[in-house]
């Protein structure tokens, strides 16, 4: 693929970021080529940290998030309460400083739509933001799509501990097959994990 090539993200097939260069690099096309990087980066982080879907994430309400190092949400798609971390990755800091001095209001939304600010910022927004850093990527990210964060989180996690039962239950998933694909964890990976095993 040739650098500046257009990518359609339509077609893109959403795969995790299985090193911490690709995340680093990601970390970098978000302060460089986007309008608002404070803003993108703390979505990024909470997002690849805690494995929760983007709709999610654009819901958060300041009172939710502010000063704290844990927040309780409630999954959109299935209901179920669970905890997200803000004491990873700088967040916690970086929403007190992205807040600044704004004035607000506990049930303000912490990601704010431009078009009305009492609304928070779209989903589809989040994605725009994925397929332009997909594009100035010059090739080098092709399957990166706002989906990717969810999925890095649970990639990175299973690399870390192993734990597919957890990840199956953050996921909402009915087996460990679902969870490793949907975290592309290949057969050859799997092979290479257990390369050095032997009783």
């Amino acid at each position: 693929m040739k650098k500046g090539q257009k990518i359609e993200t339509a077609e893109v097939r959403s795969e995790p970021l299985k090193t911490e260069y690709k995340i680093k690099q990601v970390r970098d096309l978000i302060k460089d080529y986007t309008r608002e990087p404070l803003r993108n980066k703390i979505i990024f982080n909470i997002g690849i940290n805690n494995g929760i879907r983007t709709g999610d994430i654009v819901k958060l309400k300041i009172e939710d998030v502010y000063g704290k190092d844990y927040a309780r949400i409630r999954e959109s798609k299935t209901g179920k309460t669970r905890d997200i971390r803000l004491n990873v990755a700088n967040i916690k800091q970086d929403i007190i400083d992205y807040i600044g001095s704004k004035k607000w209001n506990d049930d303000d939304y912490l990601f704010t739509s431009h078009k009305d600010p009492r609304k928070p910022i779209s989903t589809t927004a989040v994605y725009r933001i994925f397929k332009r850093l997909n594009e100035v990527s010059g090739g080098q990210l092709p399957h990166l799509t706002a989906h990717s964060m969810r999925r890095t989180f649970g990639y990175m996690y299973y690399k870390k501990t192993r734990d597919i039962a957890t990840l199956m239950k953050l996921f909402n998933h009915s087996s460990q097959a679902i969870t490793l694909r949907y975290i592309g964890m290949d057969r050859e990976e799997l092979r290479n994990n257990l390369k050095d095993f032997e009783l």
